[in-house]
């Protein structure tokens, strides 16, 4: 009986520091399974590509280099290794990630192999940031199982931990390119097949760079993002999650105002707080935190005014 094979996603741009630590970690598992390694360029202009060549001239049965001669693009460039895999089963690792045990392949393997019922698992992750390890793994919950309106509360399993069984979907929907990463979309997608299970223990790291295409970014970003995709799926997913994905998109129209309002933005943040109205947004959030909100969107200096007096007579509410 021939091995399954495992299809692993590479995708670089401006890599040169990292990719070897990378890539060694990918060719350093013990697993039973042909490994075919896609590393997708996207036109980088340091020595990213040079550094892949020579790993490749080690390794040739297993590196695959799609190279590009301008960039396209991070969602274009994972369009086109996930197109290019030919495995059983994909897992994720970006360039300047990598993962710190040597049986995570083979784990996650084992697990989709005896447990037919679910379409994906991850792992936490570590997180290293200016080249120090956070103490909290990610994701930061206690939950192993998630279903699709699970994985509508966030973008739970992080890229460089993703593995899943391939071919679950034909195609990539059109809004794909419209999103900066591409693990949120293609977990909920998998999830429509099968739940996602995610290991307890950490076996990738996720460098955070200031120049990163995720964690270099602000709070307003990353809110603005999910805006965009919770409006995607609302059209994309079945009927049946309308209900989870309006408290969703709820809750990202008050933190988006009250993102807006810290910054002094006040139009922007009425914008968003607009969409509130109803007593299912103050359920969503809570009738204080409404209130509040729109007092200072709105009525600021009577707000601050009956703020005060509150604190003066009864004393500073509590913090938490």
């Amino acid at each position: 009986m021939p091995l399954p094979t495992i299809s692993v996603l590479v995708l670089s741009y401006n890599h040169g520091p990292f990719i070897r630590k990378a890539l060694d970690s990918i060719l350093a598992q013990t697993v039973a399974a042909q490994l075919e390694i896609i590393v997708a360029d996207d036109c980088s202009d340091d020595d990213t590509l040079s550094i892949v060549r020579d790993i490749q001239g080690e390794h040739p049965d297993k590196i695959v280099i799609l190279e590009s001669k301008k960039n396209m693009g991070h969602t274009h460039n994972y369009a086109r290794a996930w197109k290019r895999a030919t495995g059983d089963f994909i897992a994720h690792c970006d360039g300047d990630d990598y993962w710190i045990d040597p049986y995570k392949l083979s784990k996650q393997m084992d697990f989709l192999l005896t447990n037919p019922e679910f379409s994906a698992c991850a792992n936490k992750i570590q997180v290293v940031c200016d080249g120090k390890v956070l103490n909290e793994s990610i994701p930061q919950t206690d939950r192993k199982v998630f279903t699709t309106e699970d994985l509508l509360d966030a973008c739970y399993p992080h890229n460089s931990a993703l593995f899943f069984r391939n071919r679950l979907f034909k195609d990539l929907p059109n809004f794909f390119f419209e999103l900066t990463g591409h693990d949120w979309c293609i977990s909920v997608m998998n999830s429509l097949q099968g739940r996602l299970m995610i290991f307890p223990e950490s076996m990738s790291v996720w460098r955070i760079r200031q120049d990163g295409l995720w964690g270099g970014r602000n709070d307003g970003f990353h809110l603005e993002h999910t805006r965009l995709f919770l409006s995607h799926m609302r059209t994309f997913l079945p009927g049946k999650f309308k209900r989870v994905l309006r408290k969703y998109i709820l809750r990202n129209y008050f933190q988006l105002a009250e993102y807006y309002l810290r910054g002094s933005e006040t139009q922007k943040a009425r914008l968003y707080f607009a969409c509130l109205v109803g007593p299912t947004a103050i359920a969503i959030v809570g009738w204080r935190r409404f209130f509040s909100l729109a007092g200072r969107i709105y009525f600021l200096p009577i707000y601050g005014l009956l703020r005060s007096l509150r604190n003066r007579f009864l004393g500073e509410p509590p913090t938490a």
